[in-house]
């Protein structure tokens, strides 16, 4: 079998820039290791490596905020989860709110300055800053997912990403990764505002419009057979606004006389909007409308180029009249830039769109199956204009009574498929990276082979309709009740073993570090001789647990539950649990098996 890897690379010291780095500590993210807290029990007012007078030892109270945190975050460690319990969820979410977003282009750029600090070898290996693989965007997006504190705006950029799809491996996107990097970080700056914000980010993305092809879209030249590219005019809609069927406001289809279901749009209006969005092309000063993706630019870097927003070309733009849904007429003779803010307000204030766009946060964020109540109480939320409107959103998905009351039983009408990747990155958070001799926390990350082996890698879903359908019904109960399971779709055969492989090779073997970074950088020879050459040795920090595990197999196995399953293994569960691992005599090997055996249970797999 294909040996599957998620290789972990440390630098070495003296190749890594941590001083260009900054890490924003705050209370609330877990990063406790420097901050100093006066206990509120304190009488001299010393100050403690703790948080002291904060702590919450309830396990009730520390099984729902875990849960919580899983909802939202890529995962939590324990002082987390503890901190989240004490200051309430509201105050908690207002805190991610305030928090400053870090750059994850000045990571990328981090990256690469690691590897090509020498201007004279940079040229002798043939890159240029214009030319920027992929590979950079992934180690920076997964260190920068490890190490800075806004949980919150994390998850909700990889969620946005997952709606508004594009894929780094489109042409010039695999090259020039800063494209795509530009396009998550808009992500991660709309993640607190509005919607109709985001949509116009995204339609005037340079990384979108290469990725569905409206950037450099013509005006109509019949003459020369000529036609506008309806590709984003139809996921505009389909995807990123109204969806294919007339929807109530709680997220319910609605029927005609004859009991079918409305379709939202047809193929006439889709030309009809493709119309509105010609003439859009490169962001520069100059007029290099229509000019080929691969061309370049006299006086701007292709960097300059493709991470600016698209403008107007307005000789470029269709003038016609344009009669898009509800009888909604653009006049003719208006500017470019007037029928595309028109058609993005038009779109953002129909009906669909609040039920249809809470439904899909809701989807990645709570359970695939929101009650119409539930979405409802949402959706009357939603208001696409509004300053800071995703932050109500949130809320009201988060605290919604029916998304805080966790489910226990076999029949779990209420929930989710963990993902992959968010499997993944809820084992990396849980428990700290030991330091090395310098104390260093700052690491480099490769993970490319899990595209591969489980399905999922930040912007590379092979689709439009991202790694899985929003509708994705797996065969048996969930078909037969007409319910969906949209994670369900990357659970192959081949997807299942890999991802029991990987908690094997993260929990058991501690492995971090494998060949799937000499497939990575084959062609790049002296990259290798480099890695190579790096120190090992950065492992999980398993000491808290292992003292539970020496003690007491069973407590082990309840601070597990609150750290790892959010409180949702059942008394079956944690008793063979308990039956498995006190066969082991050593805390160590406890620990590491009950670790793992908690990753691949269901209770752990679904988030209830």
């Amino acid at each position: 079998m294909k040996q599957f890897c998620i290789s972990l690379l440390i630098c070495l010291p003296v190749l890594l820039y941590a001083q260009e780095y900054r890490h924003y500590d705050y209370l609330g993210a877990g990063h406790t290791r420097k901050v100093l807290v006066t206990s509120s029990s304190s009488t001299t007012g010393s100050s403690t490596e703790t948080v002291d007078g904060f702590i919450i030892q309830n396990p009730e109270q520390l099984k729902d905020a875990s849960r919580f945190l899983a909802q939202c975050t890529f995962g939590a460690d324990f002082s987390t989860i503890q901190m989240t319990a004490a200051m309430g969820y509201e105050a908690w979410l207002d805190e991610q709110f305030s928090l400053p977003q870090p750059s994850m282009l000045d990571e990328m750029y981090r990256y690469w300055n690691l590897y090509n600090d020498d201007p004279e070898l940079r040229a002798d290996r043939g890159f240029l800053p214009d030319h920027m693989l992929k590979a950079w965007f992934q180690m920076a997006w997964f260190n920068h997912n490890l190490t800075t504190p806004d949980l919150l705006r994390n998850r909700m950029a990889f969620i946005l990403s997952q709606i508004m799809v594009i894929n780094n491996g489109t042409e010039l996107l695999e090259e020039i990764s800063h494209i795509g990097t530009t396009y998550y970080e808009m992500l991660g700056d709309n993640a607190f505002k509005n919607y109709r914000t985001l949509l116009s980010d995204v339609t005037l993305s340079p990384a979108m419009g290469i990725f569905l092809s409206h950037y450099n879209n013509p005006k109509a030249d019949p003459d020369r057979n000529i036609h506008p590219d309806e590709n984003y005019a139809r996921e505009i809609m389909q995807l990123f606004s109204i969806g294919l069927w007339e929807l109530n406001a709680d997220g319910t289809r609605k029927v005609n006389e004859s009991g079918e279901f409305i379709p939202t749009y047809t193929n006439a209006d889709i030309k009809e909007f493709a119309q509105v969005f010609t003439g859009l092309g490169p962001g520069t000063p100059d007029d290099y409308f229509g000019l080929g993706i691969d061309v370049e630019f006299e006086g701007y870097s292709k960097m300059a180029v493709y991470t600016r927003p698209m403008k107007m070309y307005d000789q470029h733009h269709d003038k016609s009249e344009k009669r898009l849904l509800k009888g909604t007429v653009l006049p003719a003779g208006q500017s470019g830039m007037q029928d595309l803010n028109q058609t993005l307000d038009h779109l953002a204030r129909h009906a669909n769109t609040a039920p249809f766009i809470s439904k899909a946060l809701m989807q990645f964020m709570t359970t695939s199956n929101p009650s119409p109540g539930y979405v409802s109480r949402v959706s009357k939320v939603f208001d696409p204009f509004e300053t800071d409107n995703f932050q109500r959103v949130i809320k009201a998905i988060l605290l919604d009574p029916e998304a805080r009351v966790a489910r226990t039983s076999d029949q779990y009408l209420f929930g989710k498929l963990r993902e992959p990747l968010v499997r993944y990155m809820n084992y990396l958070r849980a428990l700290p990276l030991a330091a090395n001799e310098n104390g260093d926390y700052v690491f480099d990350t490769d993970f490319v082979c899990l595209a591969n082996d489980v399905g999922q890698l930040p912007l590379e879903a092979r689709s439009v309709f991202n790694f899985f359908r929003p509708d994705y019904q797996a065969q048996g109960p969930i078909i037969q009740q007409y319910f969906v399971s949209p994670e369900f779709q990357l659970l192959t055969s081949t997807n299942s073993i890999a991802l029991v492989n990987e908690m094997d090779r993260l929990a058991i073997r501690r492995l971090y570090m494998e060949g799937c970074i000499e497939t990575l950088f084959e062609e790049e020879p002296w990259i290798l001789e480099e890695l190579e050459s790096l120190e090992e040795g950065y492992f999980m920090d398993y000491s808290y647990a292992e003292s539970l595990a020496a003690r007491d197999p069973r407590a082990l196995i309840d601070h597990l539950d609150i750290l790892l399953a959010n409180g949702l293994l059942k008394p079956s569960t944690k008793a063979t649990l308990e039956q498995a691992i006190v066969q082991l005599d050593d805390p160590f090997e406890r620990v590491r098996m009950a670790m793992y055996l908690i990753m691949i249970s269901p209770d752990y797999v679904i988030l209830r």
